[in-house]
């Protein structure tokens, strides 16, 4: 090669370097924003449909399920017991009865959680999971910002918030509610959503991979929602401890009480901090790491034995996780065991209810909701294996004598595990807190086994995901889940037939009311047969 050559070659690469490098952080954005509109235009609009649906159908639904002064008086007392302020959200003593603020009591926190967790899965998928799987990587070779791709996301999120806090309004509205106090609800839904947006902007820095990210945002949601239920159950209108959460600011709006709209500014405020924060820790962490370091390799650490071994492995962390969890979640459950007994002596509704099932009523109601948030643990676990291909992570186990249908299976197998350990806890910590909250130790004993009894039907959602997995619809696991709270949760809210919520395999654990053997049976035999389906399908189809 001559000297001149060498010497144009040089700027010339120098040229097209400069003209790929991006003029100023978020260049790009623009693009990046048509992309990720383009990739999610059908899970978004699904998500919004649903939800609009919702806010149209609930207000009929709530005139139907109480008609009378009296049974929204006795309501509200139910409401009024710890677990109602907890699944619910604060009583201002003003207008109780009134259909709009029934409403904000019954969706609000329901609709926060819902879009809060639309708000962390967009912005981890089009950020630190981009990183993970490779994908971002290709974008960064062309003209690309540092800033532009947690700008796209968050502009994204952003985007859906203000589409859902305009179709919510006119859904609700056009039933009759005043436009300015259901304006105020539902931005107030949206505006905590957007706050953890820019929780997950922030913790798709921190961490390395995209479950570890995801699963940070998602406790930090868990923990504003579990700081504010215990906030409003020292006072009913909201304590200093429920100013720590910003779901509370939210509710603290008062939409259809006593309108103010103050508290939306904290969460714009805490919004654009978070925001900035993220982009101050994207300056400084390079491509495809984390500010918060990984461990490293541990020579000492003893050998995994198998694939199930490795499966279990994986997910040891996440599954001391929930059952730390769930077993608080299970004690405070528990706990307020007592509290309801009382409340009944004052509240017909109330008392009818403990007359006809006793306190095991009450304890299956509570193990039905433990169990369904097992349901994500199990759902997340199983769609590993579906991430772990989309990224190449499960090239490496694949190359060698490892089967795709033996892959899978540990999967399930490990997942089904796991949600044993979880339910133990979970059924321990509601035994505990109803037994010494009312002086009878065996209780703890017999929700242990409540809890255990709801393995056959985390089973089957495990078989559902596998099914996921083997057809690239990651979806569908969510989508179960999705039915299973929903069915518990608002399903007598909703009016649902009484043959849908029977769909829902939690809800067919109905111990320790009663022992449900032919049942349990029945989801241990579907479970096995959506699981061997789910091999079949996944053995015959492409690997990528």
């Amino acid at each position: 090669m001559s000297v001149a050559t060498s010497a144009t070659g040089s700027p010339a690469r120098a040229g097209r370097h400069a003209a790929s490098s991006p003029e100023s952080p978020w260049t790009g954005t623009a693009h990046l924003i048509r992309l990720a509109l383009r990739r999610d235009r059908v899970r978004l609009t699904v998500w919004i449909a649903v939800l609009t649906l919702l806010m149209a159908y609930a207000p009929n639904a709530i005139t139907l399920a109480y008609p009378e002064e009296s049974q929204r008086r006795a309501r509200v007392e139910l409401l009024k017991t710890p677990a109602g302020m907890i699944l619910g959200g604060p009583m201002f003593g003003k207008n109780e009865t009134d259909l709009g603020v029934m409403m904000a009591n019954e969706m609000m926190l329901t609709l926060i959680v819902a879009i809060s967790i639309l708000a962390i899965l967009t912005v981890i998928r089009h950020t630190r999971a981009e990183e993970e799987g490779g994908t971002a990587e290709l974008v960064l070779a062309s003209a690309v910002g540092r800033y532009a791709r947690t700008a796209a996301a968050l502009v994204l999120v952003a985007a859906v918030n203000v589409v859902l806090a305009t179709t919510m309004t006119a859904a609700m509205a056009a039933t009759g509610f005043d436009v300015v106090d259901t304006a105020a609800m539902c931005i107030g839904v949206t505006a905590v959503a957007m706050v953890f947006g820019g929780v997950a902007a922030v913790t798709a820095q921190m961490w390395r991979t995209g479950r570890a990210a995801t699963g940070a945002a998602m406790a930090m949601l868990a923990l504003a929602a579990l700081i504010r239920g215990v906030g409003d159950v020292i006072d009913n209108s909201g304590s200093a401890l429920s100013w720590c959460s910003p779901i509370a600011w939210a509710q603290q709006m008062r939409a259809f009480v006593d309108l103010r709209w103050w508290p939306l500014a904290l969460l714009i405020v805490l919004t654009l901090a978070l925001i900035a924060f993220a982009g101050f820790l994207e300056a400084r962490r390079q491509y495809d790491t984390g500010t918060i370091t990984s461990t490293g390799d541990r020579p000492d650490a003893g050998p995994i034995r198998g694939v199930l071994g490795l499966h279990l492995v994986l997910q040891r962390g996440q599954t001391i996780g929930w059952s730390v969890g769930l077993f608080l979640s299970g004690l405070a459950f528990g706990s307020m065991t007592k509290s309801l007994i009382d409340a009944a002596e004052g509240n017909e509704l109330l008392a009818r209810m403990l007359s006809a099932q006793g306190t095991d009523g009450v304890y299956t109601t509570m193990s039905q909701f433990l169990a369904a948030a097992a349901g994500a643990y199990v759902v997340s676990a199983v769609l590993r294996v579906y991430a772990d291909e989309q990224s190449g992570l499960a090239e490496a186990v694949l190359a060698g004598s490892v089967s795709r249908r033996r892959w899978l299976f540990s999967a399930v197998a490990s997942a089904v595990a796991g949600s044993g350990v979880l339910m133990f806890f979970a059924g321990l910590g509601n035994g505990l807190g109803a037994g010494l909250t009312l002086g009878e130790p065996h209780t703890v004993l017999r929700l242990t086994l409540a809890g255990m009894a709801f393995v056959p039907a985390l089973a089957v959602l495990a078989g559902v995901a596998a099914l996921a997995v083997a057809l690239r619809q990651s979806w569908v696991g969510w989508l179960a889940v999705t039915f299973v709270v929903a069915s518990l949760y608002l399903g007598a809210l909703l009016r649902l037939p009484s043959w849908v919520i029977d769909l829902s395999p939690v809800g067919r654990t109905t111990v320790p009311i009663d022992v449900p053997v032919v049942a349990l049976v029945v989801m241990a035999l579907i479970a096995t047969a959506l699981t061997l389906s789910a091999g079949w399908l996944y053995r015959r189809r492409d690997a990528v």
